[in-house]
């Protein structure tokens, strides 16, 4: 294959992942519809708030967030113990700390926003893990497979692309050294630091990412 085409072909793939990636795109796919469901979603809590009524909002609204704005092609099983889990990994109070007992306090303080705020905590928390999820998949749809070749093509286009925008010590390495690190050049271009942590060293890496139930939800071609 003669270098202009491999050129050619790594410059496609590249254009196709970052188009794929792009902040309008994840807006309309994820920020909006998330959004929608978040600003339209009807919960009655009075104060105090008990943790029966609590865990059946939470329960309640992240259902309604995977089947209304995620249109996930499952359903959520266990409501309850997905709320429970998301709010004890990902939520962050601003007066509480984090977890689970500290969403549980901000839904009792009507100066911290009350349930609302523990409601848009969680919105947030799926927000950030499906789009993890959705970057794995764009990554490992249009690089799995792929020829030494042509990913090394990649790395040196992206070296030479963005070289003044990376970290130093990925700016000094050679186009081969950084073949396994294609995502993180990417993602270092639209400011994702928290998202790419989550996609190259999370506990569901690149390698065990399924494309099945991704596919159904999002088209990704590959040339």
């Amino acid at each position: 294959m003669m270098d202009t085409e491999i050129q050619g072909r790594a410059r496609r793939v590249i254009r196709r992942i970052e188009s794929r990636l792009d902040p309008h795109l994840v807006r309309r796919l994820l920020d909006d519809p998330i959004a929608e469901v978040t600003d339209h979603y009807e919960c009655r809590a009075e104060h105090p708030i008990t943790q029966e009524i609590f865990l059946a909002i939470v329960s309640d609204f992240a259902k309604q967030v995977y089947d209304r704005a995620l249109h996930a092609g499952w359903t959520l099983r266990d409501p309850r113990a997905k709320a429970i889990s998301l709010l004890e990994g990902y939520y962050r109070s601003a007066a509480y700390g984090v977890g689970y007992s500290a969403a549980v306090l901000d839904a009792e303080d009507p100066a911290q926003g009350g349930i609302r705020t523990v409601l848009a905590g969680l919105a947030q928390s799926i927000r950030n893990i499906e789009y993890a999820e959705y970057a794995r998949y764009v990554f490992k749809r249009n690089l799995s497979g792929r020829d030494w070749r042509l990913r090394c093509e990649m790395a040196r286009i992206l070296l030479d692309d963005y070289r003044a925008f990376l970290p130093q010590r990925l700016s000094r390495c050679a186009p081969a050294q950084l073949v396994d690190q294609i995502p993180s050049l990417i993602l270092a271009q639209i400011g994702s630091e928290s998202t790419m942590q989550q996609i190259l060293f999370g506990s569901q890496g690149l390698r065990s990412l399924k494309l099945g139930s991704m596919a159904d939800r999002f088209d990704c071609e590959r040339d």
